[in-house]
């Protein structure tokens, strides 16, 4: 196989518009989880673990830290659905500092008990069983964990792209909310069929490495 990323056929043109309203955004959200994809499945794993691990030895950002005016901003319930994992920026509640840039507690901070839940979350994995949604919230074109940091990490590791998550967007004062509220079932659908690919071309990368 070709290391070369440009050593591959074009993908065909769209056949028409995109339609309008959420199935227009699942599908465009769709599209672009599926680029992404495409190279996700080209990393090697041994290459992704590393650049992840490389991670872990900076600071993880934290929303409160970066933006202390996001103690000003205004809640709005978005719902549940598939994120992309690359647009997690960092954490919103304190603690930033006890974790690396791969989401997981650094190794002073890890214990017993985390090495018991983080083991439980693997085995999880490897049986593709779904985990429960991370609670995430949005604020300056980014999402940022409230609950689940640990998924976060299993799923940079996993080169997974993309994540369910229960999402609640802060509104700036004066600002006006960016994430769409309404029937997020097309979405849902889409980026679902989108992660059910990921997963179908990695395993078919991982049995034939060539």
């Amino acid at each position: 196989m070709s290391s070369d990323p440009t050593d591959r056929p074009e993908e065909p043109a769209p056949s028409g518009p995109t339609p309008p309203g959420p199935l227009g955004r699942a599908l465009a959200t769709a599209g672009a989880a599926a680029e992404a994809a495409i190279e996700t499945v080209r990393e090697m794993p041994g290459m992704r673990v590393r650049r992840v691990r490389r991670r872990s030895s900076q600071p993880l950002e934290s929303l409160p830290v970066l933006y202390p005016e996001v103690s000003r901003a205004r809640r709005v319930d978005v719902g549940m659905r598939t994120i992309d994992v690359a647009d997690i920026r960092g954490t919103a509640v304190g603690g930033g500092d006890q974790r690396g840039g791969d989401f997981l507690p650094l190794k002073a901070f890890r214990g017993r008990n985390w090495d018991a839940r983080w083991q439980r979350l693997r085995r999880a994995h490897d049986r593709l069983v779904d985990l429960p949604p991370i609670d995430v919230v949005k604020y300056a074109d980014g999402y940022w964990v409230v609950d689940g940091h640990n998924r976060v990490g299993l799923a940079l590791y996993a080169g997974q792209v993309g994540i369910d998550a229960s999402i609640t967007e802060l509104v700036a004062p004066g600002a006006q909310r960016t994430e769409p509220i309404g029937s997020l079932a097309a979405e849902v659908e889409a980026a679902r069929a989108v992660r059910d690919r990921v997963e179908s071309d990695t395993a078919r990368a991982q049995a034939d490495p060539r």
